[in-house]
């Protein structure tokens, strides 16, 4: 969960979201930049209520200066004030929707709020995003999937429990896999057993979905378990077009299909 003391530092981090004008500045942009600048140097005295007023009168000033969100809301969070934080938090995910940190600290608040469908959606977004980043969101997927593990026994949703807890463990599997000493603490074979077992029981919950077939593709894959693998492919090949991927889920897909195929053809 998300924790006040690093909400402070959140106010220092440079934020990268706004240049210093160098060339004949607007005055209102400047004016804006140098209300933020005295907002920041106010969190550093600890005086948050005058760093809120500072950032106000800033974003008055100038609306685009979206850096005064987040600094909104580390200061409301500084406070632990989640109501108040958590629209501005919103407004700075909705202006930076590439900076995916925010965006799972806006997932986070959102779960401290219970309001559990919404961060739900925000986990799932994270999900999307981070998986056209790549591998070195790993943990991070491993995390938003674990919330969503919460998230579903919250509600009684056992097929979201076990679809994403199958998920993570697939994940972590494929993580410890990389490391030097795969077989060590937590063997990535027994990690994608259990994986296994998980998708397997959230594919009894919903025969008609594509998702877990498709990570037990994944997972028999990996563990060279070439048959089952082949029959799970053609249950998410079958259900893909009709239930939710993700767009990068929807592309492994396709080209899984396309080279399973292509041996088929050549066989």
């Amino acid at each position: 969960m998300v924790l006040r003391s690093g909400w402070l530092g959140i106010c220092f981090l440079g934020l990268g979201c706004v240049a210093l004008p160098t060339i004949n500045p607007d005055p209102t942009v400047a004016a804006a930049r140098h209300l933020w600048d005295e907002g920041q140097e106010a969190m550093k005295r600890g005086q948050t209520d005058e760093a809120i007023a500072l950032y106000e009168q800033s974003l008055a000033e100038d609306p685009k200066l979206t850096c005064n969100h987040l600094s909104l809301a580390a200061a409301y969070l500084e406070k632990d004030d989640l109501g108040h934080a958590c629209p501005h938090l919103a407004e700075y995910v909705e202006a930076n929707p590439d900076r995916l940190t925010f965006r799972l600290h806006y997932a986070e608040v959102l779960t401290r709020l219970k309001r559990f469908a919404d961060a739900r959606l925000q986990f799932e977004c994270t999900i999307c995003a981070m998986q056209e980043q790549g591998t070195w969101a790993n943990h991070n997927l491993i995390r938003c999937h674990g919330r969503l593990v919460a998230l579903a026994m919250q509600s009684e949703d056992e097929y979201d429990e076990h679809l994403h807890r199958g998920i993570g463990l697939y994940l972590l599997a494929r993580q410890r896999s990389a490391m030097s000493d795969p077989e060590g603490e937590l063997p990535a074979e027994g990690l994608l057993c259990k994986a296994a077992a998980e998708l397997t029981a959230a594919t009894q919950q919903r025969p008609n979905e594509a998702r877990p077939s498709w990570y037990l593709y994944e997972v028999w894959s990996h563990l060279g378990q070439q048959h089952p693998a082949a029959c799970r492919l053609r249950e998410a090949e079958s259900a893909g077009p009709f239930t939710y991927l993700t767009p990068v889920e929807q592309r492994d897909l396709q080209l899984a299909l396309l080279s399973y195929n292509g041996a088929l053809i050549q066989k």
